[in-house]
């Protein structure tokens, strides 16, 4: 059986290797480019191509645009307003900025990073709490951040212990997806922390993690306003874990937790170990000058000074890659 190169293809006009660069036999019979020997150029076309190839819910889509010559992703949602009882909205999650010399990689991340935050965003409306007599979201994200500055004296609270009553009178005004949870378990684990599970049946089509679901929580016992937080953190940790499962590029999950750690770990020191790469002078001295335009691009424009006071600020310190930045 002849070496089959698995990652350069003559039609990936967005990622083509340097010349010279160096492979690396991951088996007997399969041999890498590895990414950071790669040149990277996308296009709206690009992106919008890898896109599709994008596996998730029916209900999102990532899409690409380009404005003045930025591209741009975001999340499109078919979600039920969370407000007001009706029919779906068409919604869009925030822009994210791609580099036109972005590695695939690490488009693809930031594709899953946007359904993070999407999702988030969703679950933090979702979780209620009713408080004289009125049902609220105290969690979402469109608390108004610069009037919470203007009045910090009216977030003050008093330090009360968590108990299991205490926590039981919280369920009775929590509610998630129009659910309450049911508390299955309050174990002590010692005079600091508490281990509780809470369980959860939801009918809600939108968020299928949540269909039948226990949250574990480890909950310190000296303050119970913590127990707000330690929830809404379990439920998202349960989204999280959903989207990595089945977020998909080319029928593969990359963030799967199925995935050998152990060999993830010998793919990364195959294509990374300096023996294997046997790379000659010319192509070490390109690979630096890859670098080099790749980081040379990062800063943005008009932050000059910002940065050179940001060093200052940090002390007498040597900034071993200071050569790559005009200031």
């Amino acid at each position: 059986m002849g070496i089959a190169n698995l990652q350069y293809q003559e039609d990936s006009a967005y990622e083509q290797p340097i010349s010279n660069a160096p492979k690396v036999l991951l088996t007997d019979n399969i041999e890498v480019t590895p990414q950071h020997f790669f040149k990277y150029h996308h296009t709206l076309d690009s992106v919008r191509e890898l896109l599709a190839d994008i596996e998730f819910e029916t209900s999102y889509r990532l899409v690409a645009s380009e404005h003045n010559g930025l591209l741009r992703m975001q999340v499109a949602m078919l979600s039920s307003d969370n407000y007001q009882s009706g029919n779906k909205k068409l919604l869009f999650g925030r822009s994210w900025p791609i580099e036109v010399n972005l590695p695939t990689s690490e488009l693809l991340q930031t594709a899953l990073l946007a359904l993070y935050v999407a999702r988030e965003h969703e679950i933090r409306e979702r979780f209620t709490l009713s408080v004289d007599g009125a049902v609220t979201t105290p969690l979402n994200n469109h608390q108004d951040f610069p009037l919470i500055v203007k009045v910090p004296h009216l977030l003050s609270r008093n330090a009360n212990p968590l108990t299991k009553a205490s926590v039981e009178r919280i369920l009775e005004k929590v509610r998630f997806l129009d659910q309450a949870f049911i508390l299955e378990n309050y174990i002590e684990v010692d005079d600091e922390k508490v281990l509780i599970s809470l369980a959860l049946s939801s009918r809600d089509d939108e968020l299928p993690e949540f269909k039948s679901t226990s949250v574990h929580l480890v909950c310190s016992v000296q303050d119970e306003n913590a127990f707000y937080y330690d929830l809404m953190e379990g439920l998202l940790k349960i989204s999280k874990q959903y989207i990595a499962e089945n977020f998909k590029f080319r029928g593969i999950a990359r963030f799967s937790k199925s995935h050998c750690v152990v060999s993830l770990a010998q793919i990364n020191r195959n294509v990374r170990d300096p023996s294997k790469l046997a790379m000659c002078e010319l192509s070490s001295k390109q690979a630096a000058q890859l670098n080099y335009e790749v980081d040379a691009t990062r800063m943005p424009n008009g932050c000059e000074q910002l940065m050179v006071n940001f060093i200052e600020e940090n002390g007498e310190i040597d900034i071993a890659n200071r050569h790559l930045y005009p200031f």
